[in-house]
């Protein structure tokens, strides 16, 4: 599985981040969780494909009292 860590996050451009979501398979769930928050926090759009596969990510990878956050 690949992961990214926080310390890299402002090197790593907003489209980058975005394929963290699109192929969140490839990635550790705090990977993906980690994309996504700094997403929101840069105000990237989540529409469309990328809520998509947020919101597939979160029914197969997390509890359901932590999607509430993310979706």
């Amino acid at each position: 599985m690949k992961t990214i860590e926080n310390e890299s996050l402002e090197k790593i451009s907003s489209l980058d981040l975005s394929y963290v979501i699109f192929f969140w398979k490839e990635y550790d769930s705090n990977s993906v969780v980690i994309a996504h928050d700094e997403l929101v926090k840069r105000k990237y759009p989540i529409t469309g494909n990328f809520y998509d596969k947020m919101t597939e990510f979160c029914k197969k990878q997390l509890p359901s009292e932590n999607r509430k956050d993310l979706i």
